[in-house]
């Protein structure tokens, strides 16, 4: 029986690299655009880093959704209190 594949720590140096880099393309070509290899070249890392740190390619998208959500909801609690 195969070992679950190891996923690299959420707060490395390089997962906020391509999560940076993931929603560069994001906001200037679109989804369709973003793919594992676009995302590395574009973070200056090797494509397999991108899924190193991300089981799937969903997961990145979600990932960066997640991270401008939490944002959003720090700014909102802020101007609450």
């Amino acid at each position: 029986m195969a070992s679950p594949r190891r996923i690299g720590a959420p707060d490395a140096k390089n997962r906020v690299v391509l999560l940076d880099a993931a929603e560069q393309l994001l906001i200037e070509e679109g989804y369709a655009a973003v793919t594992s290899r676009r995302v590395a070249d574009r973070a200056g890392l090797k494509p397999q880093l991108v899924h190193y740190y991300f089981r799937t390619m969903e997961d990145l998208f979600l990932a960066v959704f997640h991270r401008r959500a939490e944002e959003g909801l720090a700014v909102l609690a802020t101007a609450l209190q």
